[in-house]
């Protein structure tokens, strides 16, 4: 069903339309760049429209602030591109969750279960292969991720820290591969039942700085710097699109400091 029809049958039923988008004068929605697909969508739009029916006006698409996340378990990623450090603050703040007597979960993608860290070895070690065959490799390592290991941490009470999950594949293969932002997100959305993070730090660094870190090219990174300009263009637009749960956090700094201000932000959450 078109974009402008799924609105139109929202309104008829007295549905709120998502906060994120505003009427231009033609009555249809408009997301401030007054760009439109050939189904009625601004691009993004439809991304938008998903979460919209699975979560109402979540915290990942909407402007509020978000809820506290000291009152249940948390579940909390990082992304940023290999080098900026990410690996290094969930490890920080699984050990700041524990130490306060919390059960907590540090886990990784593409990784986490037998099947995951299989797929893994396939996605960075492997042959090359088409994009859309690499986003699905991702979604299904994550279908099996979520089901095995995340969904049941939180069920029991556990916080759940995970280095890496569905804005890397929005970043990697949705932007920087040019698949669409839309399509990478309804995949990942429908194989993980819509599970989204309630916070996700990205540590932000200049792609030739994050890979003069590097100890071992993988294949990704072994395409070299076109494609890691992109994801970080990419990242960035994410943390854009998505502020009330993004929080971007500079990383070419001492890894205390970058630690403390993540801390700083999620207590501010709380």
């Amino acid at each position: 069903m078109p974009c402008r029809d799924r609105r139109r049958d929202r309104r008829a039923a007295g549905v709120e339309e998502p906060a994120a988008f505003e009427r231009d004068e033609s009555g249809e929605l408009d997301d401030g760049d007054g760009e439109r697909g050939e189904r009625g969508c601004a691009p993004g739009e439809r991304a938008d429209e998903l979460l919209y029916v699975l979560h109402g006006r979540s915290r990942f698409a909407g402007r509020r602030a978000a809820p506290s996340l000291w009152l249940g378990a948390v579940f909390v990623t990082f992304e940023g591109a290999d080098g900026s450090g990410k690996s290094t603050q969930a490890e920080l703040l699984r050990d700041a969750l524990a130490a306060g007597g919390r059960d907590v979960v540090l886990t990784r993608e593409p990784g986490g279960t037998e099947l995951g860290e299989r797929v893994r070895e396939l996605l960075l070690d492997g042959p090359e292969m088409g994009a859309w065959a690499e986003a699905a490799l991702f979604a299904a390592a994550r279908a099996q991720h979520v089901e095995q290991v995340i969904r049941p941490a939180l069920a029991r009470g556990a916080d759940v820290v995970c280095d890496r999950y569905v804005d890397s594949s929005l970043a990697y293969q949705g932007l920087a591969r040019g698949l669409g932002l839309d399509e990478v997100l309804e995949l990942n959305l429908r194989v993980t039942g819509g599970l989204l993070p309630d916070l996700t730090f990205l540590l932000l660094l200049d792609p030739e700085v994050a890979a003069a870190r590097w100890t071992e090219a993988d294949r990704l990174e072994r395409e070299g710097g076109t494609l890691q300009a992109r994801v970080d263009a990419a990242y960035r637009s994410l943390a854009g699109r998505f502020p009330d749960r993004i929080v971007a956090v500079d990383a070419d700094r001492p890894p205390e400091a970058i630690r403390d201000e993540i801390h700083e932000r999620l207590r501010d959450r709380s």
